[in-house]
């Protein structure tokens, strides 16, 4: 009995602090929590209706995954710079390159059959034009849902468990810069173009092709994203 107990304990405190994690990473990836904004437990425990000890826990983790940094003695919403984004595309430019190859290489048949599903709903997705901002909100989450579920597809058929962990973690550091990059007039329909470039390489099981044509897609984004971070004067190191 008292061994079910503290495992009941322990599953609503852990309940707790996922759910403030989750609050406060969706505040910082969706801007409602601005870069260098500073943070405290008990500024978040009212905001959130959350006790501070779930929210000292989510804090912990949010540094663990670079969202929050503290600096001089406060914590604060993580500013990337070009330097980072220049860094974490190094890596993702030759590890998600090995990702496509490795699918083209590994995937079976049924995975094969799902990857052109998906590129077929994609493609199919540009005709879709959005009418007024609502709609294009709409319209970038879909996108979003949509390209989530295809790279899922390449690294289901990769098997390569740590690549795709290494991978979703840097994603996470700049997902507000590819939001901001897809709301570019013409931007999802040259990323659609880039997609079926290197799926096609994978359908066609051809890894070296597979490997090239991500990696090139890889090197437009990092362009994107730099070009869009001067812009709006991101720092550079």
């Amino acid at each position: 009995m008292i061994k079910t107990i503290t495992e009941k304990i322990g599953q609503i405190n852990k309940k707790a602090w996922e759910e403030a994690y989750e609050t406060i990473e969706h505040l910082i990836l969706t801007m409602q929590m601005e870069p260098g904004e500073v943070i405290t437990e008990m500024a978040l425990s009212e905001r959130l209706n959350i006790s501070r000890t779930p929210i000292r826990e989510a804090i912990k983790k949010l540094e663990e995954k670079g969202l929050i940094v503290t600096k001089n003695g406060r914590k604060k919403v993580y500013i990337l710079t070009i330097k980072e984004i220049e860094e974490i595309f190094d890596i993702k430019i030759y590890l998600e390159g090995a990702v496509a190859k490795w699918a083209a290489l590994r995937g079976e048949e049924a995975e094969f059959k799902e990857l052109r599903k998906i590129m077929a709903e994609m493609k199919a997705f540009t005709a879709e034009k959005p009418q007024n901002e609502e709609s294009e909100a709409l319209r970038l989450k879909n996108w979003l849902a949509i390209d989530r579920k295809l790279h899922g597809v390449v690294f289901k058929m990769a098997k390569n468990q740590k690549s795709e962990n290494i991978i979703k973690n840097m994603n996470i550091q700049w997902h507000r810069l590819k939001v901001g990059m897809l709301a570019l007039e013409g931007r999802i329909e040259k990323t659609v173009a880039e997609h079926e470039a290197f799926v096609q390489a994978i359908l066609e099981k051809n890894p070296e092709k597979a490997e090239q044509a991500m990696q090139e897609h890889m090197k437009n984004v990092k362009r994107e994203l730099i070009k869009l971070m001067k812009v709006f004067h991101y720092p550079s190191a």
